[in-house]
């Protein structure tokens, strides 16, 4: 199977509701400040709206988007990074007390050794204190290190807790090479009509301004979504793959 016949088949998995999840709280594992509102913002904001305990994880502090910049330098663009999210999440109606930084560098998250055992381990606790039955992370095929890491360490908590079930959510992976090939079978999923709260979805997009927006315009190599790029994440659907892992 070819990557592009793979999508086509997400994008026609069934619609399901919230009671897909587990009966539980929700996590959601984000690899840097902005994916999570790109790719579970209407999930996030449904949850809240039902009741369902949610908490988002940050793995990376997000420093890699604009390493050149002189007017927000490493430290001064991570604290941006960090107020955007937050940001984002408040206006979806989550609460700062359920967001939790795990500040590592950005496009350095750890695939192995010691570092990915103790990410594993902190993340695993946070989803048990939680009452977590749903993770959710960023697809194992997204062509970027840090997702790829974030897919991995799920994995691996998914494998530690009995009956959590973890689910993928594409960002990069839309936008791989269509004749791309795919070694797996054809998907496991659903697609989740967010409509409701496309507008919050929206919004909480718009506040990570440093990645949409020329808000920081002193870096040749900065990076921006473009608007082709971002079209698909303002669509009233968001699509998760479970986990096979």
């Amino acid at each position: 199977m070819q990557i592009s016949a793979y999508l086509d088949q997400l994008a026609k998995l069934p619609y399901a509701g919230l009671d897909s999840l587990g009966g539980g709280s929700v996590t959601i594992l984000a690899p840097h400040p902005d994916d999570e509102a790109l790719g579970t913002g209407g999930l996030i904001a449904a949850c809240l709206e039902a009741g369902i305990h949610v908490s988002v994880v940050v793995l990376t502090d997000g420093a890699g988007s604009h390493p050149s910049s002189k007017r927000f330098p490493k430290e001064r663009l991570i604290e941006l990074r960090r107020q955007e999210c937050q940001s984002g999440l408040a206006i979806l109606g989550l609460s700062p007390a359920n967001i939790v930084h795990f500040g590592l560098s950005d496009t350095a998250a750890p695939m192995s050794g010691t570092s990915f055992d103790q990410t594993v381990q902190r993340l695993s606790e946070l989803v048990t204190r939680s009452g977590s039955t749903s993770l959710f992370v960023t697809w194992d095929k997204d062509p970027h290190c840090d997702h790829l890491a974030a897919a991995r360490i799920a994995g691996a908590v998914g494998r530690s807790i009995p009956g959590l079930l973890v689910w993928h959510y594409p960002i990069w992976g839309w936008y791989l090479p269509d004749s791309e090939p795919m070694d797996r079978p054809s998907p496991d999923g659903f697609r989740f009509d967010i409509s409701p709260w496309i507008d919050l979805k929206h919004r909480a997009i718009a506040a990570h301004a440093s990645q949409m927006t020329k808000l920081i315009d002193d870096d040749p190599q900065g990076f921006t979504f473009s608007a082709e790029k971002l079209h698909r994440f303002l669509q009233p659907t968001e699509y998760f793959i479970r986990s096979q892992q």
